[in-house]
């Protein structure tokens, strides 16, 4: 790992909302704090702090996640001053690449935080109950920034302790074997402890569900279908989760940590320093928001929104199609003005400083992990097609009926990236079927999309200061 970001991340990005004694904050040391109940939830909340950062669900996973997809793609009259985005979007990036650096030392700080916790809370005298919850939440969001790792980039370094040195950091990256090995124990431990649910502020922590449900997820990626199946069913059976009537109703910011969030990425508004980027930064340009432009990020093919039948209730729901003559109206020059449409604030004064949360797990993706498993086992069972239709009804389409498995296969994915769209799982679900160069080339034949892809670079960065880090494979 980069040396220079080593160092403790004891207090930093503790939450705004977070009250403790009146001590500068220079002087807080591991020797003064961790002392008490309120020492130990200010410790958690650093580690869920990253989520929101620039660096992952702030900007940097939309543009991995979406931007490298068929789903979105800058050009044909819409640009970005942003190489990056660029790199990702025509797959021309290197280790250099600077997006890569970005989400690797903010993940890695998420971890170190976490080890934090896990390492120090357990000796605080507090409530045993409450201090076994905090370390849960460590683990889990652990397991979550490993999890978020390996898919990217195949195994990585594994630290589980506090960094209190800069001192013998050339850590060689564990085989993906072992990183999974250690995301399914995180998880797995969380699910055991968490609670099922949280109420009032503490509305958006990792619960039990959480938990279970990232398992499902573990168990998809590395096609461990009977597991996957099983955990899904475990969500499903909390009774704790369901389908809005509306697909809409899951985007309105009344709706927050509500009935279909299993797990998001929290965001506050109004000054604080705490508000989300997606309602400005995916707003077009020429559709100003309080005075304030968009800038287009995400810009959605016209492939992805053809894919959409007319009948489809999500597909204006997810995408705003503009046009020259249209209020506001779309510069000719473009020539499909489509953009994301899901997260809107209307009161938001700056294009950083919105309301919406970011969805990482939705429950009809627990759904359709759900039929997808059971698919995979047997063929499409009664249970598959009703865990599939239950999403297609509310989107005002007819059920699926009399598919083979093959059939039924390619139709859930299909409805994956409907019912997903701009929620961040297009690139793992191409990888993890191998669609992903037909995927793109299908969208755009131009792009030079290559095996190596399914994995990104090691950052060149990481590997000048770590030579013990072998770099992927083309790279």
């Amino acid at each position: 790992m980069k040396k220079t970001i080593a160092i403790l991340f004891l207090l930093s990005g503790l939450s705004a909302c977070q009250v403790l004694e009146q001590t500068p904050e220079a002087t807080f040391t591991p020797s003064n704090f961790y002392k008490n109940a309120d020492d130990a939830k200010a410790a958690v909340s650093t580690v869920y702090d990253p989520l929101n950062n620039t660096n992952m669900y702030g900007q940097v996973m939309w543009i991995i996640q979406d931007q490298a997809t068929d789903d979105a793609e800058w050009g044909n009259g819409r640009t970005t001053a942003n190489q990056p985005k660029n790199d990702l979007d025509k797959y021309t990036f290197t280790p250099a690449t600077s997006t890569f650096q970005s989400l690797w030392t903010t993940v890695y700080q998420g971890i170190n935080r976490a080890n934090t916790v896990i390492g120090r809370v357990p000796a605080i005298n507090m409530d045993e109950k409450l201090k076994a919850q905090y370390v849960a939440e460590a683990k889990f969001m652990r397991g979550f920034y490993y999890f978020t790792l390996v898919r990217l980039f195949g195994g990585v370094p594994l630290q589980l302790n506090e960094t209190t040195s800069l001192n013998n950091l050339n850590v060689q990256r564990a085989p993906v074997e072992e990183v999974y090995k250690q995301v399914i124990a995180d998880f797995s431990e969380a699910e055991s402890v968490l609670p099922v649910s949280f109420t009032g502020i503490d509305r958006g922590r990792a619960t039990k569900g959480a938990a279970k449900a990232f398992l499902a997820k573990v168990y998809l990626t590395r096609q461990e279908w009977a597991k996957a199946s099983a955990k899904a069913k475990e969500v499903i059976d909390l009774g704790v989760y369901d389908l809005w009537a509306n697909f809409s109703d899951a985007f309105l910011l009344a709706n927050k940590n509500g009935k279909e969030a299993v797990f998001e990425m929290q965001a506050l508004g109004g000054g604080v320093g705490e508000g989300s980027l997606m309602q400005g930064y995916m707003r077009p340009p020429y559709d100003r928001v309080n005075g304030v432009a968009g800038f287009g990020d995400d810009p959605v093919t016209e492939n992805l929104y053809k894919t959409y039948s007319p009948t489809d209730k999500r597909r204006d729901a997810t995408i705003k199609l503009y046009s020259a003559t249209s209020t506001p109206a779309a510069p000719a020059s473009v020539a499909f003005p489509g953009y994301v449409y899901k997260y809107l604030d209307p009161s938001a004064t700056g294009n950083n400083d919105g309301n919406n949360n970011y969805p990482i797990i939705r429950y009809p993706d627990v759904l359709l992990m759900y039929a997808e498993a059971l698919n995979e086992q047997n063929g499409p069972a009664s249970e598959a097609y009703a865990a599939v239709n239950r999403i297609r009804k509310r989107a005002g389409l007819a059920d699926l009926v009399d598919l083979n498995k093959d059939q039924f296969r390619d139709a859930v994915l299909l409805e994956r990236r409907l019912e997903l769209a701009f929620e961040g799982h297009r690139w793992y679900d191409l990888v993890r079927t191998k669609r992903l160069i037909s995927a793109v080339k299908a969208q755009n034949p131009t792009i030079s999309v290559q095996e190596r892809h399914y994995l990104l670079p090691i950052p060149q960065t990481e590997r000048d200061v770590n030579p013990a880090l072998e770099q992927n494979p083309g790279y």
